[in-house]
């Protein structure tokens, strides 16, 4: 079954909205994979896999909404008679792609913060695990569920509505429990962090608990509200919280990179400071509250 975007019309503005949503989104993530190639040197050895992560991320993403957008283009086209925008025989959007993207994403994202919280060994690996399990889960269980949008919708009687709302429910589960585990080795690392870096990391746990809410959100949209001004909604939710949570965490995960190999005195770190931050180059905070200054290399 298509998702339900297919069964409707659009006016103009909503047809051309969505499409320039699709545009965007692949510009910030070109955009995001210039600015993670270019800032590499500037964090430590240690850290750099997450620079490195974040630009497969930019990539992977980048390449899936080009195809969404290519395929919501093909898909319509404009009817002069009734200055609507409606569906190409033939042709399926799907949003399938986005829940294909997810699967590689997503466990990266949560490797990345991983890497620059300090975590290796055994407890790198654990973690690991969990996060990819039931980040996978997540977001195959959703997929699933994402078939029956035109049943819950009110377009489809030849389909039940439960297994909307089951594996949708599963999905959450699955969700709620990979935030669960964020927060943990957000608030629990396995080394000691100055209070910049542990406010900085605060700040991410914040930011994932927003974006990722966004995707439920979107999920929903078939259930609750059905017209061509609710698959405008249900685009700019997806392309918020995709690029909140790929590219901004990204860059706010290179951020506290940047502050810890400060902390740790690591030259092109410290150069870098001395340009943005002049006033902590002499004396940066180090964990543990030292304030002794960081040997430059």
């Amino acid at each position: 079954m298509p998702n339900f975007e297919n069964y409707l019309e659009y006016g103009y503005w909503q047809f051309d909205v969505i499409r320039h949503i699709f545009a965007l989104t692949v510009a910030a993530f070109l955009a995001g994979l210039v600015y993670f190639a270019l800032t590499i040197e500037n964090v430590a050895p240690r850290y750099r896999l997450s620079n490195v992560i974040s630009a497969v991320v930019m990539v992977s993403a980048a390449l899936e909404i080009f195809q969404l957008w290519l395929l919501w283009n093909r898909s319509f086209e404009f009817q002069a008679a009734t200055q609507t925008w409606t569906r190409v025989e033939g042709m399926i959007f799907s949003n399938g792609y986005r829940y294909a993207n997810w699967s590689i994403d997503v466990p990266m994202l949560l490797t990345q913060l991983l890497v620059v919280l300090g975590f290796s060994g055994r407890a790198f690996w654990s973690n690991w695990g969990k996060f990819t399990l039931a980040g996978l889960l997540m977001i195959w269980t959703g997929y699933v569920g994402q078939y029956y949008e035109p049943a819950v919708a009110g377009f489809s009687d030849t389909q039940a509505v439960a297994p909307f709302w089951i594996w949708g429910g599963v999905s959450t589960v699955f969700y709620v429990y990979i935030l669960w585990l964020v927060y943990t080795v957000t608030h629990r690392p396995p080394e000691r962090l100055s209070d910049q870096v542990s406010t900085e990391f605060g700040r991410i746990w914040i930011l994932l608990l927003c974006a990722w809410t966004l995707y439920p959100l979107a999920y929903l949209v078939p259930a609750v509200w059905v017209s061509d001004e609710a698959v405008v909604v249900r685009q700019v939710l997806f392309t918020t919280a995709d690029i909140t949570s790929k590219l901004v965490f990204g860059i706010m995960l290179s951020r506290a990179a940047r502050h810890r190999s400060i902390e740790e005195g690591y030259g092109p770190s410290l150069a870098v400071a001395g340009e943005i931050y002049p006033d902590r180059v002499e004396r940066p905070q180090r964990a543990g509250g030292s304030d002794r200054p960081a040997p430059a290399e």
